[in-house]
């Protein structure tokens, strides 16, 4: 295996790019620290990279390039950088903060997927060619209070949404950030019409699924998190569960993050051109969309940076 040092490179949006493309070769090559499952499981979730018929290589790397390259910068500006990467899923990000010369704090409630991370984590030493300072632990985030109490960056992606006490866990995080600490939360944009259509679909498909369901669940009010906390889960017959996400606009987050302490910052967006009308050298769209002041705030992922402010 090749090795690849990250921190030879200075441009944050080549440094997500370059890890991107490890990123990439493991999921779709293998990982040999992984069994025939686990290794189906980690494609199962990066089912992107697994079509690139429909998804573009080339734009899947350039939306998540652009996701990742505020954090990367932030670790890279950071003194003693210290991440929690909550809701870490099957690790990558984890992997990238720590290559950078993070010490990070992944949670998981998927025990299937923390003993996953962990095994990877092997492959990612050896890619690196030196230990990674992570901590791996299992744990429900709608209860969970970070054991470290110094972080410089509370990373959040497509994690929000689905946390029932949303206002708490923003809060036990604010008090944990050290002073000019962030959080940056990055997921899909409310805003964003397609993204919009396919929600409002999939929820009324959902109203057959579970009377209760049916009757609590209410768009509009998701929409302006009108009297909504978080996420909520209805149970079908079948014992099953119907969730009632809540996601953002970047209005409504930038208010939360308000209530909780945090002074939000500009946010960034990305994702402009759905996969099947994207051609090679389109990237030059995605960088003038995001120029445009209206236009900008419609694509298809936000990502809203929050910071803790000197006391």
């Amino acid at each position: 295996m090749n090795t690849l040092n990250l921190q030879l490179v200075n441009n944050p949006l080549q440094i997500a790019h370059a890890y991107y493309a490890a990123l990439r070769k493991e999921v779709t090559e293998g990982n040999p620290w992984l069994t025939a499952d686990e290794q189906r499981q980690l494609q199962s979730h990066y089912d992107v990279m697994m079509d690139a018929v429909h998804n573009p290589p080339e734009l899947a790397a350039m939306i998540y390039s652009s996701r990742r390259a505020p954090a990367v910068r932030a670790i890279r500006e950071s003194d003693n950088p210290i991440v929690f990467d909550a809701g870490c899923g099957y690790g990558s990000e984890s992997f990238l903060f720590a290559a950078l010369g993070a010490k990070v704090l992944a949670v998981d409630r998927s025990a299937e997927q923390i003993a996953i991370a962990r095994k990877r984590q092997q492959y990612y030493e050896n890619l690196f060619a030196r230990p990674l300072a992570i901590t791996f632990v299992n744990a429900d985030l709608n209860r969970y209070t970070p054991q470290y109490t110094n972080l410089s960056l509370t990373w959040l992606a497509s994690v929000l949404a689905a946390i029932p006490d949303q206002e708490g866990l923003l809060t036990r995080i604010h008090c944990a950030t050290r002073d000019s600490g962030q959080i940056m939360i990055t997921d899909m944009n409310l805003l964003n019409p397609l993204f919009l259509i396919n929600e409002w679909r999939r929820r009324r498909r959902n109203l057959s699924a579970s009377p209760e369901f049916a009757r609590h669940a209410n768009f509009a009010a998701m929409l302006r998190r009108k009297e909504r906390t978080g996420a909520r889960y209805f149970e079908r017959a079948d014992g099953t569960l119907v969730d009632d996400v809540q996601f953002f606009t970047t209005g409504t987050l930038s208010q939360l993050l308000r209530k909780v302490g945090f002074v939000p910052l500009r946010p960034a967006y990305s994702g402009w051109l759905p996969p099947r009308l994207y051609r090679p050298g389109f990237a030059t769209v995605e960088t003038a969309m995001n120029r445009v002041p209206v236009l900008r705030s419609l694509a298809y992922f936000y990502l809203v940076t929050g910071q803790k402010l000197p006391q």
